[in-house]
């Protein structure tokens, strides 16, 4: 019996290594090859491998479950199982169109079960070292396409890739757009391998905290190598112009902050911390609001007015639908299938929702145990998820797959 658990250990740890390998390049490689190399009968496959591996990986799960007969202990662990059954029984017996409710429940749930199933492995510390070793890399090379975006390639570089030309925005069945520009200017944001520069963003977000540590660990050379990968990572992140990331980088400093003042250090040592933020902090303001360009891209008024128009309808929809209105009913899925779909501009309205009120809270038990959890570890992923947490009150960072399962691959490694 050991042999069969080895070989699903075995398997499941290449599994995981080929998804955190691949996710931070899937928005770009689905493009290209979508626009040149593959029919569209090839394309749902492309576009699909991610749930494919998700879905073997689940199957394996079952297999080590079925010869261990050892569930994990961790309250997340089950508050995740429920949300998925619940989600489940909304896919079988709502209403509406079968190919949406997939999706949504896709959507709604693959970054959770990807999250259940790594869970069951026994990967050893040095095997999760090397799949941490995976991310790092990969993002140091999705950081160094954006500065490349930045400062070397000509804005309509991804039109070679089979983007379209049209920019900053989408429709439904086509490319992606080859750059995105903030609110009415002519200022290109960044967006490197991801769909967007929301999408980059979020990732990084992910990210960050997991090279900071890397920093604070490393020695001799290494710490200005992790060093150089954490500052280009901010200077990418800035130029994002994602304000709902750089308010969850924001919420994570300032916790991180909290933190380390709590703790015993020197007082000279914490009042440079306090004085390095206040002066930060200063400074940035009086950049934004000297500069009137600068002042107009932080608030985009129209674009924050939408925000708010749209969570304050999301939120009264909630209110009037207890049950909710059904999977795939908001956002990017409901965008697929009905002309003017809903879209909260808010993760837990989104759910809530989808899946009503119980749907709902189940979704903040789980985000919050989680934390809980994390934070007993002292784990850096605490930070990750609580930017992203952050950002989930004004988008929707769990919809981008490649976002969404690294971070859950990655909290489920936590668990072993």
């Amino acid at each position: 019996m050991s042999r069969i658990n080895n070989f699903l250990d075995w398997l499941a740890w290449w599994l995981s290594a080929i998804l955190l390998a691949v996710l931070p390049f899937h928005a770009f490689l689905f493009t290209w090859f979508k626009a040149f190399f593959w029919s569209n009968a090839w394309t749902i496959f492309v576009q699909s491998w991610k749930e494919i591996l998700v879905g073997t990986l689940g199957a394996l799960a079952l297999a080590k479950l079925i010869s261990t007969r050892k569930f994990p202990r961790e309250r997340s662990f089950w508050l995740g199982v429920i949300f998925v059954i619940l989600a489940s029984l909304y896919a079988i017996f709502g209403g509406g169109l079968l190919a949406q409710k997939l999706l949504g429940l896709r959507t709604a749930t693959l970054f959770i079960f990807a999250f259940l199933s790594v869970q069951f492995f026994d990967f050893d510390a040095e095997k999760i070292a090397w799949l941490r070793r995976i991310v790092l890399t990969t993002a140091g090379a999705v950081i160094l396409f954006a500065l490349a975006q930045k400062f070397l390639l000509p804005a309509d570089f991804l039109k070679n890739f089979g983007y379209s030309e049209n920019f900053s925005s989408w429709l439904p069945g086509g490319n992606l757009p080859m750059f995105h520009l903030v609110g009415e200017s002519t200022t290109i944001r960044l967006q490197s391998t991801f769909a967007g520069p929301n999408q980059l963003s979020a990732f990084l977000l992910v990210i960050l905290p997991l090279i900071g540590t890397q920093f604070s660990r490393a020695k001799n050379w290494a710490k200005y190598f992790w060093l150089a990968e954490f500052v280009a990572g901010i200077l990418v992140l800035i130029f994002t112009f994602s304000r709902s990331a750089w308010l969850g980088a924001a919420a994570i400093f300032l916790i991180f902050a909290v933190t380390m003042w709590r703790q015993n250090l020197p007082e000279k040592l914490k009042y440079k911390l306090l004085w390095g933020g206040i002066i930060s902090a200063a400074t940035l303001a009086v950049l934004i609001f000297s500069s009137g360009n600068l002042l107009a891209i932080v608030t985009r008024e129209a674009s924050t007015s939408e925000h708010f128009e749209k969570s304050l309808a999301a939120a009264e929809l909630v209110a009037e639908n207890p049950l909710g209105l059904g999977l795939g009913k908001t956002a990017g899925v409901a965008q697929r299938f009905e002309a003017n779909p809903i879209t909260p501009e808010n993760t837990y309205l989104g759910i809530a929702l989808e899946l009503g009120w119980l749907g709902g809270i189940l979704f903040l038990l789980f985000c919050g145990t989680l934390l809980f959890e994390l934070r007993k570890k002292h784990s850096p992923l605490f930070y990750s998820l609580a930017g992203i947490l952050v950002v989930a009150l004004l988008l929707h960072p769990l919809e981008d797959a490649p976002t969404a399962l690294t971070l859950f691959l990655l909290l489920g490694l936590e668990k072993n």
